[in-house]
């Protein structure tokens, strides 16, 4: 581009003879435009109001052909002809002519006379139907009259337009040869800074917002120039406009992300300790039947005694026994919770949401995948299955620590219904939980409770299916879920 600006500059006697040799030729090239401008403007400017004085009398026709069969229907309507016209009717017309009045775009001249003449006569009290048809027959004639001066009013823009069209057909044939014969000789003059100009706009898609110089810029092309560097001004400015917008964007989702992920976690929270009531409740039923027996056996040790006082001893142990019976009872009643709702789940669309919204609990060194069809669908309680999963993948992530490595999410259907995997590259599961399987308050990692697997295996059983646990061939550990449930891939 420099040196296009220095070949330019290299040569000033001759680019000051071609500006002066150039000077008469531009001169007669711009008078000629503006007179050929002026004229099409001015063309354009009569044909313009021959077609609105056109449309005008139109109007003007279909208001009086409206009115004409206005007046038919309404000496139809009415069966008596002696029985003057109701007061509806004349008022009706009274307004259609008026209105035709006002406009006044009738060619014929006496036509807005005829028409007052008629509104006039309509007015009367005693119009009869004789009245109004005498009427209907002066509007037929005044619709006649002003069609064939319609029509003579056509040819006449018909003509005049022709001529005009031959003009513009000349100006358009003669101008571009007068104009190539002006460009071939300013060629040099623009040639170097549109060709500056060209390659900035393909430096221009790919986001380079340099500026076009102008300080050697012909004062034809000038403006072309800044219009240029105000459009590459305002297309940097809308473009940190726009990587701002993307940046809030994306901090807003990762923030609405975030907390979308607490609450998850919060709901974790929960069912953890939903399975230590869990674990509860099953102690609480274990200490019920010994309980039983030793109330058993105090009341019939209270049967068997005659002493007073070790009646009254026996009597408050039993109190104490029934209040822990009762306590017992409360807890049992407590654990019992019921099940989530089912509905048909687009495993797809839950496994793509989840690794999303995941993604930002993992560190950068650990990657997740999904591989579930597109089409594979099952009716299950989704909330439960979106937190078995959740709890699935953070048990995969706490295995990997702070090791690279990866997750995987894999579902596809079985026999009986749908089988779903997660897969981590760590060190897998150790050998008591493999065959022991998962329990609560056991786990496979020192800072684990074990009441992920444990809150997965209950809401997997509830629904009768199964948990496996296994460490594959490739290393990792994998467990899946076998859920029975209509589906469909």
């Amino acid at each position: 581009m420099n040196s296009s600006h220095e070949e330019s500059g290299s040569h000033p006697v001759s680019s000051a003879l071609i500006l002066r040799s150039l000077r008469l030729p531009g001169m007669v090239l711009g008078s000629v435009v503006i007179v050929t401008l002026a004229l099409m403007t001015l063309t354009a400017w009569r044909a313009e109001t021959r077609i609105g004085t056109v449309q005008l009398h139109m109007q003007n026709i279909l208001a009086l052909q409206a009115l004409s069969m206005h007046m038919e229907h309404d000496y139809l309507r009415l069966a008596n002809p002696q029985a003057p016209l109701p007061a509806r009717v004349q008022k009706a017309l009274d307004k259609q002519l008026a209105a035709i009045i006002a406009a006044d775009h009738a060619r014929v001249a006496d036509t807005p006379a005829v028409l007052g003449q008629l509104r006039q006569l309509l007015a009367r009290r005693d119009t009869s139907h004789d009245t109004l048809l005498s009427a209907l027959a002066q509007i037929h004639d005044r619709i006649t009259r002003e069609t064939n001066a319609h029509a003579a009013l056509v040819s006449d823009v018909e003509r005049t337009a022709r001529f005009e069209f031959n003009l513009a057909l000349t100006l358009v044939v003669g101008l571009p040869l007068l104009a190539l014969a002006i460009l071939y000789l300013l060629r040099h003059r623009v040639q170097l800074p549109l060709r500056d100009l060209s390659w900035l706009m393909q430096r221009l898609s790919q986001q380079d917002y340099a500026r076009a110089p102008t300080a050697h810029a012909d004062p034809m092309i000038k403006p072309l120039l800044l219009r240029y560097n105000h459009l590459v001004s305002r297309l940097a400015e809308l473009e940190t406009e726009h990587q701002n917008r993307e940046t809030l964007l994306e901090q807003q989702v990762r923030a609405a992300s975030t907390t979308l992920l607490t609450q998850q976690q919060h709901l974790a929270q929960a069912e953890k300790l939903a399975s230590v009531g869990e674990v509860a409740a099953s102690i609480a039923h274990e200490l019920r039947n010994p309980l039983s027996g030793i109330q058993m056996a105090l009341a019939n040790l209270r049967r068997e005694t005659e002493s007073a006082d070790h009646v009254e001893r026996l009597d408050m142990i039993l109190d104490e026994i029934n209040r822990i019976t009762r306590l017992l009872n409360g807890l049992l009643d407590q654990a019992r919770h019921r099940p989530e709702a089912t509905s048909e789940v687009n495993l797809a669309e839950l496994c793509s949401t989840l690794a999303s919204l995941v993604h930002y609990l993992l560190p950068p060194g650990i990657t997740l995948a999904t591989d579930v069809p597109m089409d594979l669908r099952c009716v299950v309680a989704a909330d439960g299955l979106r937190q078995a999963l959740l709890n699935l993948i953070l048990n995969a992530r706490n295995a990997l620590g702070s090791r690279t490595g990866s997750i995987r999410l894999a579902a596809q259907p079985s026999e009986d219904g749908i089988e779903i995997s997660v897969t981590d590259s760590g060190s897998g599961f150790p050998d008591t939980l493999l065959s022991h399987g998962p329990r609560p308050f056991i786990s496979g990692h020192e800072s684990g409770t074990g009441l992920g697997l444990a809150i997965t295996r209950r809401f997997v059983t509830g629904l009768g299916g199964r948990i496996t646990l296994d460490n594959p061939s490739t290393g990792g550990a994998r467990v899946t879920l076998y859920l029975p449930c209509a589906t469909h891939a």
